[in-house]
Order: C-alpha cells, then sequence, then structure tokens
C-alpha cells in the first residue's frame, strides 16, 4: 500500500509537468516559412543558337521580402551555358530604382553589393554589412553582358532547346525558375527581278490577309516569289503560335540581324506612306514608296493588339481597311526590337499572321538581297 504523502508528491509533480507541457505548446516559435516572389523573367538580346547573348533578369520580390545586409540572389544557368569569361564589369545590379555599386573583394562595412563568381555555370550577389535596404517588394534588375554599364562580354548560347535558369539565394523568397528558349533563326532572303524566299510557318496564299499586294504561298521553308517587279507590293504571312503556361505572360519581339543587302548595296528600309515607325505602325498604301516593313492579323486571341495600340482595331491590322505596317528594327544598328506580340497572362494558343512587305525601287542596285530576321520570345514565371 502506497503512503499517503508519496501519493500527494507524485501528483503535485504531474501538475508540474502538465503545466510545463502547455507553456512549452504555446510558446514555442513556429516555422518562419518563405513565399514564392511575384515574378521572374530573363529577357535575351538575341535568342539564336551559338550566338553571344545579353540577359536582362528581373527578380519581383514578393510584398513582404526585403533585400537586407548579409543576404545574397544567385543566378545558376544550365551547365549548356559558358560564364567562364564573364567579369564583375559585365554585370549591373540595381533594387529598385536604386543602381548598386559592385565590388569583388570582402564586403566588410560598405553600402555596396559584392559580385562572386566561384566558376561553373552560377554568379552570387551578396549585400555588404553597411548595405541600405530598399523597400518591400522592389524589383531586382540583374544584367549580365555589354547591356551592363561598362559590359564588354556576352554569354555565349547553346544549341536550340529549352533550358532552366534558376534564381535563388537567402534573400528571403523561395527559389525560382523561368525558361529560356534558344531557337533558329528565320532566313529573309529577296532577289530583285528573281526571287525572295522566307523560312517561316506555311500559310497559303488566299489566307494571307494583307491586301494590296500580290500574295504568294509558302512552305515551311521557303517562299518562292519568282521575278518581282518593280515599284510594285508583294506580301508574304507568317503564321505566329505561342504557347505558354507562364503566369506573368510573354512577349515576341523582331528584328533584321543586318538589315536586306546585296552586297555594298543595302535595300531601302522606306518609311510606308511616310508615318511608319519601329514602334508606330502606319498605312503603306502607296507602292512606289518602297522599302519594307510588316502587319498583323490576330487570328486567335489579341497578342498583335496588346503589344501595339497601332493594331487594336480590325481595320489597323493586315487587311483592314486602313491596314497598318510597322519598320522593322535592325540589330547592327542598335535599334530595340519591336514587340508585335504579348500577352499579360499564360496562353493555350495564341495566333497570329504577320505580314512582311516588300516594294522595290525602280533604282534599287540589281541582286541577291539577303538578310536574316530574329523572333525573340520572353516568358515572365
Amino acid at each position: 500500500m502506497t503512503h499517503p504523502y508519496i501519493n500527494k508528491i507524485c501528483r503535485r509533480y504531474f501538475y508540474i509537468l502538465i503545466i510545463v507541457g502547455v507553456i512549452f505548446v504555446n510558446f514555442t516559435p513556429s516555422p518562419a516559412f518563405a513565399v514564392r516572389p511575384d515574378s521572374l523573367k530573363d529577357t535575351l538580346s538575341d535568342s539564336r543558337p551559338s550566338v553571344a547573348s545579353n540577359h536582362e533578369i528581373v527578380l519581383n520580390l514578393s510584398g513582404t521580402t526585403t533585400f537586407i545586409a548579409g543576404e545574397t540572389v544567385v543566378i545558376t544557368f544550365n551547365a549548356s551555358f559558358d560564364l567562364t569569361t564573364l567579369t564583375m564589369t559585365d554585370a549591373d545590379f540595381q533594387n529598385g530604382a536604386t543602381d548598386e555599386t559592385l565590388q569583388s573583394g570582402a564586403c566588410g562595412a560598405t553600402d555596396t553589393i559584392r559580385f562572386i563568381y566561384f566558376g561553373g555555370e552560377s554568379v552570387s550577389f551578396m549585400a555588404c554589412d553597411a548595405y541600405t535596404a530598399e523597400a518591400a517588394g522592389t524589383a531586382i534588375t540583374i544584367q549580365l553582358g555589354s547591356n551592363a554599364a561598362g559590359g564588354t562580354t556576352r554569354i555565349v548560347n547553346p544549341t536550340a532547346a529549352v533550358y532552366t535558369l534558376t534564381v535563388a539565394g537567402t534573400h528571403g523568397d523561395d527559389s525560382q525558375d523561368t525558361i529560356l528558349v534558344i531557337t533558329a533563326a528565320v532566313t529573309v532572303s529577296a532577289t530583285i527581278d528573281e526571287v525572295l524566299t522566307l523560312t517561316v510557318a506555311a500559310v497559303i496564299a488566299g489566307s494571307c490577309t494583307t491586301t494590296g499586294g500580290t500574295t504568294v504561298t509558302s512552305t515551311s521553308t521557303t517562299i518562292p516569289y519568282g521575278t518581282i517587279a518593280t515599284e510594285a507590293f508583294y506580301d508574304v504571312c507568317q503564321q505566329l503560335t505561342v504557347a505558354t503556361n507562364a503566369g506573368g505572360g510573354y512577349t515576341v519581339t523582331v528584328y533584321t540581324v543586318a538589315g536586306l543587302d546585296s552586297g555594298a548595296n543595302a535595300f531601302a528600309v522606306g518609311s510606308g506612306d511616310g508615318g511608319a515607325t519601329l514602334t508606330l505602325p502606319n498605312t503603306w498604301a502607296t507602292a512606289t514608296n518602297n522599302g519594307y516593313a510588316l502587319c498583323m492579323d490576330d487570328t486567335t486571341g489579341n497578342a498583335a493588339a496588346t503589344a501595339n495600340a497601332g493594331w487594336d482595331t480590325a481595320a489597323e491590322e493586315c487587311g483592314g481597311a486602313g491596314q497598318k505596317f510597322e519598320l522593322i528594327a535592325d540589330l547592327s544598328g542598335s535599334q530595340t526590337p519591336s514587340t508585335i506580340m504579348s500577352s499579360a497572362a499564360g496562353v493555350s494558343s495564341d495566333v497570329s499572321l504577320a505580314g512582311w512587305r516588300i516594294s522595290a525601287d525602280a533604282a534599287q542596285a540589281a541582286g541577291a538581297y539577303t538578310g536574316t530576321a530574329d523572333y525573340i520570345t520572353t516568358g515572365t514565371f
């Protein structure tokens, strides 16, 4: 038989253990979980295989996340990308509206960002001890290549394929991936009195919606214009289809690598009927106003209308009563590629026709005119 005094002591210790357990449960801090950044995108200046390209990476931090001293942002490319020649001078780091100062030494008590490259496919940016933090939820923009102030070295693209780029680090948000699409360029060629060939998706002449010119049926690799007359319009349509699950949508831009030339002779760019620019479409109904340009026509979705207000009505798109044509950026002239399709959200299938128009001046030098057009598709994941 247990002594009453021993029972009393046992009960007292039992009650103490219960109280301690309640205190522990109620006052133990809950683990903190990181959140997903609002968005991430990487815009390439050139998407062709084996060509050097600039990268502009924009990481939109979540609304509650602030990048502070001691934290890092780490960018990791697929192993197919070669970063070995990249240096600090080829990088810029902007947090919100502040263009931060980069340095490569030990951090110390400085209001700077340390650039770190240990080799391989990753570059890291660390906020030093005296770093002045920006507001929460800012967008961090990182430029890698000759687009950085003082930059000279671009990153060479691998072979044509789809690649993943990851942004991680200790900045408070979860790591996030985005997709880089490396695609072969579209070949554009023109021969006065001979042939104009484009490598595009097939569109038969009767389905090309431009009006006012001679339309020609294309295949997936050629558009055989044959002999073309001067002072006359010739039109060819390319079908562009975009599908993406990027939450922030996408953009498609276009440019020519070095215009349309035959040796030292350049094909005149023109300006439509006088008002077309690289960003502003305008009418082009007079064939003696020579040059080359493109119009857009939305088939499924409204990608072209979203990309440019100049195409936001049916009358302004290819085939409309006031169809408008936009000039094409020339990369060799350091012109910014024009946006011809876009969406603010993911799409299952945006389909638009790009109507390429050309008109040769009677005095245009004879010869084989060739060029290369490049479409760059950028998703915001």
